[in-house]
């Protein structure tokens, strides 16, 4: 989990939050190597993550209140978690046969004459 409570840089000096790759341990980043994405309607939602340096791993971990407050303090880029991301899906999950079947019928001319002819 970043250290909020890192201390701030002196001016003109990039903040820097202390970190942990479950790879390689704990490390300091800069707050331009984070990425912050809030969820207003469910904080539980809530992630950061960043590249980690040493193994190219990308580390995705939940985000508190307090660590994004924290982050974003930093000067961490906040976003918003997009409204699709909260939509409820039925029907079954796609599999990777399912979309390998769809770009195999996608690339048959036939097939997609007649799609947009109906359309």
């Amino acid at each position: 989990m970043p250290d909020p409570n890192t201390p701030a840089p002196r001016a003109g000096e990039p903040a820097r939050i202390t970190c942990s790759c479950p790879v390689c341990g704990a490390m300091t980043l800069p707050a331009d190597a984070f990425d912050l994405v809030v969820c207003a309607s469910d904080p539980s939602r809530s992630f950061y993550q960043f590249t980690c340096p040493t193994c190219s791993g990308l580390v995705t971990k939940q985000a508190s209140e307090r660590v994004v407050t924290g982050l974003s303090a930093r000067g961490v880029r906040v976003s918003s978690l997009p409204m699709e991301a909260m939509e409820v899906h039925v029907g079954p999950v796609l599999t990777m046969d399912d979309l390998l079947d769809l770009s195999i019928a996608l690339s048959e001319q036939d097939v997609v004459a007649a799609l947009t002819a109906t359309s």
